[in-house]
């Protein structure tokens, strides 16, 4: 094998023989910030008309029985909590306790093998005539922790918290950033009802704004407070943090554990004509952060843990201890994408060279070799955030095979052949707490490309809070550069489309990868589409066109496992969440 050093010091060999030893990448989900505009005096917003089929759940027709609550605890061990903040407006916090602390305006659930979004907080989302503005109507008798009930004025302080005029000089949270540079206006319509004008179609929201979305922050519904970014009153919440979600904080101490006791009055239960009971059936829960995980695993071996984050490495330390392994399918994928390809400075402005660079990676072997097999890695999904669970995925929206031929044909007939005269490629990695060994897949990457393609790669290990700053703020400084990062999946990934295929936004975000009148249309005419069925086949032939343009190199997405004991009974985690998602499934001895 030919040995091929890039400038982390590996080489091409080292990487495949480490790759057997390594611990498997845990899911990084993508952050969010937000800007906002001044949110306006209520108008005569154009007529509603009604919300996607998707969003109809029919209720019971028998409503089962209440379960029998196990008075036991689950304890469950994670690598680390994020900011610990309760609030995702100041930093990206740990989702373990994030996604079962808060409740949601829109839920998600299982429904005929596939997940499909739901009534939450809010029980139906209607679209305006002209596609611009969402209305939302929030249930009666949704109650925080501290039970006080959920009000439309909660609602409209939480997106006037994220996504409104004061945002931009806070928010740490790209998302929001996004929604606030194409907000119109937010505004209370009714008693119950809280809508949002954008300035362009935004059909994706309501998926963004559900439980299943990477963010924390859109979507999420805190008691509302004074201001939008009082300092005091900030301290105050950190201080006594009060959701709406199936678990309360009973206890907190930092750096080490968080215990939370199940809430009985959480609304996503069938007495309130809603399909699933998803408050556990266990009574408490311990949340630990155990950073090392020889030191999880010896604990589920020990009955210390009931459930932890683990690896392949680990696997049969966890089975000789009589317990086994869990995947949450479809958790994570690695997004990689090359800046400024619509200049034609850049050699990436030739689709040729943008294709060669996915034919000549080696999914297989980095399947097999890095992430340790099929189980782990699927080379399936197009760009970064779709995967088949996603809305508009169909068979054919996958990577690229390995053809190294076909690549180095490619790249002779752009006029690089050997990889004269292309000049240095950068890409931009990072050490990351939850995903360790992210460069090793970007060195796997750069010396294939030494190797097919005769190109001068760089790995470049940088800063991941600047990268993604630099990305979402001033991208022209990554141009004729590479990102090889991390990105949660999706169940509806438009919103994340638009932020890099469709126009640019006037007065935020520059994050563009082209200038193609035609894709601008192609993408534009999805994301206008509002009929479910519509929408998907506009969508998937938007994401066809995507991959043949090849702006993203897809890899694949990773199946996170975990180690789980024998004390639980049975267990299945949501696809499309890198979490302990569907807490609600855990059956305990």
């Amino acid at each position: 094998m030919t040995h091929l050093r890039g400038s982390l010091g590996y080489t091409y060999s080292r990487v495949v023989a480490l790759a057997l030893v390594l611990l498997l990448p845990v899911a990084v989900g993508c952050g969010a910030a937000a800007t906002a505009t001044p949110a306006a005096k209520p108008t005569n917003a154009p007529a509603p008309v009604a919300a996607p089929k998707a969003t109809a759940v029919p209720a019971p027709a028998v409503v089962p029985q209440a379960p029998v609550v196990n008075p036991g605890k689950v304890t469950l061990m994670v690598g680390g909590f994020g900011t610990e903040r309760f609030d995702g407006v100041y930093g990206s916090p740990g989702k373990e306790y994030h996604k079962a602390f808060h409740g949601f305006l829109v839920a998600w659930d299982a429904k005929d093998g596939r997940m499909v979004l739901s009534p939450g907080i809010a029980t139906k989302w209607e679209i305006s005539s002209d596609g611009l503005t969402w209305t939302f109507t929030i249930r009666k008798g949704v109650k925080f922790h501290d039970g006080t009930e959920v009000t439309a004025a909660d609602v409209l302080w939480n997106f006037q918290h994220t996504m409104g005029p004061e945002a931009k000089g806070y928010s740490k949270s790209s998302p929001s950033i996004a929604y606030a540079s194409i907000m119109e206006r937010i505004e209370q319509t009714g008693p119950d009802r809280v809508s949002l004008t954008f300035k362009i179609p935004s059909p994706e929201f309501p998926s963004y704004s559900s439980e299943n979305e990477g963010g924390v922050t859109v979507g999420v519904v805190l008691p509302k407070r004074a201001t939008v970014n009082g300092e005091a009153e900030v301290a105050a919440y950190d201080r006594n943090p009060i959701g709406a979600g199936i678990l309360k904080l009973v206890k907190q101490v930092p750096l080490e554990v968080k215990q939370f006791e199940r809430f009985d009055d959480h609304y996503y239960q069938p007495k309130n004509g809603l399909p699933t009971d998803k408050r556990p059936n266990f009574r408490f829960l311990d949340l630990r952060l155990v950073p090392e995980e020889a030191t999880r695993v010896a604990a589920l071996r020990a009955g210390e843990a009931d459930i932890a984050r683990a690896s392949l490495a680990t696997r049969k330390q966890i089975e000789a201890g009589g317990g086994r392994v869990v995947f949450g399918q479809e958790a994570v994928a690695i997004e990689v994408q090359q800046y400024g390809c619509w200049l034609p400075q850049f050699p990436c402005h030739d689709k040729r060279v943008r294709q060669a660079l996915n034919y000549a990676v080696d999914k297989e072997l980095m399947r097999d070799k890095l992430y340790g097999g099929p189980e782990v890695m699927q080379i399936k999904g197009w760009g970064s955030s779709v995967t088949p669970s996603t809305i508009g995925y169909k068979p054919g929206l996958d990577p690229y095979p390995y053809d190294p031929a076909k690549a180095r044909q490619l790249l002779a007939d752009a006029g690089y052949a050997g990889g004269k005269g292309f000049g240095k490629l950068v890409i931009n990695t990072y050490e990351d707490s939850v995903v360790p060994f992210l460069p090793d897949s970007a060195q796997l990457a750069a010396d294939l490309w030494r190797r097919e393609l005769g190109l001068d790669v760089e790995v470049k290990l940088v800063d991941k809070v600047k990268i993604t700053q630099t990305r979402t703020l001033a991208i022209e400084d990554l141009h004729g550069q590479m990102v090889w990062v991390a990105n949660n999946t999706r169940l509806g990934a438009m919103g994340q489309t638009r932020h890099y295929y469709f126009a640019p936004y006037k007065d935020g975000p520059q994050t563009k990868l082209h200038n193609d009148p035609e894709v601008f249309a192609l993408v534009g005419k999805a994301l206008a589409e509002f009929d479910p069925a519509e929408s998907e086949r506009a969508t998937n032939t938007a994401y066809m066109r995507l991959r043949e343009e090849a702006y993203d190199v897809s890899i694949g997405y990773i199946n996170a496992p975990w180690g789980v004991g024998p004390r639980i009974v049975k267990w299945e985690p949501y696809p499309l969440a890198e979490y302990a998602s569907a807490l609600h499934t855990i059956v305990l001895k």
